[in-house]
């Protein structure tokens, strides 16, 4: 199901949150961040916002919506962050309400017979039909899960370790040339209250191949750069992606992301000042989206 134009410009005034909406106001790069921490390339050069905001949310709408009265994945999954309670938490409270701002929004939805409420196992606002379920219980899960079994030659999985929940692992080239980017990535781990290692801030097993496997196994989440099409990087990412972890990729070019990978969203970033602080900015909120709601 796809949403009606009257809904999509309500929805993008919620976005941009002008008074006296009781939503948090965005600027320019707030907007930004707001559609890329979703993992959506919408960036906003200073177009009029409002606009430029449902232009975005109307090629969102668009997109493959799911079967039944749901509308596509990208487009609950901005329905739901509008209202992620983090945004209400700071500001002018009179003007920033979140039940106001869900009462709104709700008011919208009605027509699609949809609606937002919190759901008590997450914390965080749920689109659900107004007949109470919520898109994750939408569709039956299937009966059987499948598992993977294997044994590697070239490296081992490790039997004991528990997974890292606020681990980070990067994955990218070594050099001083890449020395900045390992900061402004560090940089984003810690807006997101994550911890972050290297391959070489281990050295625990005698091949460097195992600590890079037992490091990716316990973490969460794996940000690989694809700079400079390094095949080290790439065999790594193939690790992370068979083990199920949140693969965050970046570049400094497109070009550089395997055919293969380029369906996925990859924030693209100059290695300049401005290009890393971006970098940091926008890694941080995509961190902050994965991991937002998880009680693991």
């Amino acid at each position: 199901m796809q949403l009606k134009s009257a809904a999509l410009d309500q929805i993008a005034q919620f976005i941009c949150g002008d008074n006296p909406l009781p939503f948090p106001y965005r600027s320019s790069s707030r907007l930004t961040t707001f559609f890329t921490g979703l993992g959506l390339d919408y960036i906003h050069r200073g177009e009029t916002r409002n606009a430029w905001a449902r232009d975005a949310v109307i090629d969102i709408n668009s997109k493959a919506s799911k079967e039944g009265v749901f509308p596509s994945d990208e487009m609950i999954a901005v329905i739901e962050e509008v209202l992620n309670p983090a945004y209400f938490t700071v500001g002018d409270l009179e003007k920033v309400n979140l039940d106001a701002a869900m009462a709104l929004m709700n008011r919208v939805l009605k027509q699609c017979k949809l609606e937002v409420a919190f759901d008590a196992a997450s914390g965080v606002a749920k689109l659900r039909s107004v007949d109470g379920h919520f898109v994750s219980t939408a569709h039956a899960a299937p009966d059987v899960v499948k598992k993977l079994t294997f044994a590697p030659k070239v490296f081992e999985i490790p039997q004991s370790t528990e997974i890292q929940h606020d681990l980070v692992a990067i994955m990218m080239p070594f050099g001083a040339a890449f020395s900045r980017v390992h900061d402004a990535i560090k940089q984003a781990c810690d807006s997101a209250h994550l911890s972050n290692k290297r391959a070489d801030d281990i050295w625990a097993n005698s091949t460097i191949i195992q600590d890079i496997v037992d490091l990716i196994f316990v973490a969460e989440i794996v940000v690989v750069d694809f700079t400079g099409k390094n095949p080290n990087v790439m065999y790594e990412t193939g690790i992370a992606h068979t083990l199920g972890k949140h693969v965050v990729p970046i570049t400094q070019s497109i070009e550089h992301v395997p055919f293969d990978l380029q369906s996925h969203r990859v924030l693209q970033y100059h290695p300049n000042q401005e290009g890393l602080s971006k970098l940091t900015l926008e890694l941080a909120a995509r961190l902050k989206t994965i991991t937002n709601g998880h009680s693991w």
